[in-house]
């Protein structure tokens, strides 16, 4: 048995490995930043860590149209979730 040629395999297992988990952590965050989850997921295929660095390096993208409006009643409701009802005396 050639033991550097089986650990030569055990890199590339381990290195393809790397690469996917990158691939599936980019498809969940990048929803989370703002990104098209696909786009990243294939970039992330291609650069494996590097384009995952990217991804959070980059700055967040707020939605088009309308974003600050939703984001602010988002909070609204989350704040009235959140709120102590007062005592009636």
């Amino acid at each position: 048995m050639d033991t550097p040629t089986l650990v030569g395999t055990g890199f590339v297992v381990l290195g393809a490995v790397v690469w996917i988990v990158c691939a599936v952590y980019a498809y969940q965050n990048a929803p989370r930043l703002g990104r098209n989850a696909w786009l990243w997921t294939i970039i992330c295929l291609i650069f494996g860590p590097l384009g995952l660095m990217v991804l959070f390096v980059l700055p967040k993208r707020e939605h088009a149209s309308g974003s600050a409006h939703h984001a602010q009643a988002k909070k609204t409701e989350q704040e009235a979730l959140y709120e102590v009802p007062k005592k009636k005396h």
